[in-house]
């Protein structure tokens, strides 16, 4: 009788995980994916690539500047590379793996450049709203990074 119910449990517990969803960071991040995102997320992600290309203003001048747009374009280069070379299928988690690689320079850069710049010169308003995007983005980005590394190194999705 113990045999049979552990039997029925292990069942049950084996559909349910083959039923169970796929954890965020290993969906796929594709052309259908990134079109169905929802209107908040997509108005975010266009005031996170203006707050980017606004670098652009300020990259003769200011160190800082030049290291975030290097790192949205490592980013992307990462990301563009991956889909072209078909090695890795390119998940959210993978994607998010690029952000860290690219971003966290400009992170470090933006941190020290806070003390530096005044507040009330473009500069300095284009610090703050740059800080703002990259510590917004990097907390979910680390997040997803993580549970795809922890997938990938062990072969069972993060809880």
């Amino acid at each position: 009788m113990r045999l049979a119910s552990f039997a029925l449990v292990a069942l049950a517990a084996g559909s349910a995980a083959a039923e169970a969803p796929v954890p965020h960071a290993l969906e796929t991040w594709d052309n259908a994916a990134r079109t169905s995102l929802p209107i908040w997320l997509m108005a975010w992600l266009g005031f996170l690539v203006l707050t980017f290309l606004a670098s652009l203003f300020f990259v003769k001048a200011h160190v800082a500047a030049r290291i975030a747009l290097a790192g949205f374009v490592v980013s992307h280069a990462l990301v563009i590379a991956i889909e072209q070379g078909e090695l890795l299928p390119l998940s959210k988690g993978l994607v998010s793996v690029t952000h860290a690689i690219g971003w966290t320079p400009a992170l470090v850069a933006m941190l020290r450049e806070l003390g530096r710049s005044e507040r009330r010169t473009r500069y300095g308003w284009w610090c703050r709203q740059m800080l703002f995007v990259l510590v917004v983005a990097l907390i979910f980005d680390y997040r997803d990074a993580g549970m795809y590394l922890y997938y990938r190194l062990t072969g069972h999705p993060a809880l």
